[in-house]
């Protein structure tokens, strides 16, 4: 699955494929918004991480979950 990490309510969340800036995306969350950034440089690219699209894209290229239990 192709996606990209935009800034969002606070959190970095996945969407697929290229989103344009001001047009609806929807997160692999399920949470649609409209990007008015693209890129994740600056302060944004430390943003905590969305765990709901973290693991959709994991499970979808066969990546164990994250945190792992032990």
């Amino acid at each position: 699955m192709k996606f990209r990490w935009l800034p969002h309510d606070g959190l970095r969340h996945a969407v697929q494929d290229e989103p344009l800036r001001g047009r609806l995306v929807e997160t692999l969350c399920g949470d649609p918004f409209e990007p008015q950034e693209l890129d994740l440089w600056s302060s944004k690219n430390v943003w905590p991480t969305c765990w709901d699209c973290d693991g959709v894209w994991r499970k979808s290229e066969g990546i164990l979950p994250w945190p792992r239990k032990s």
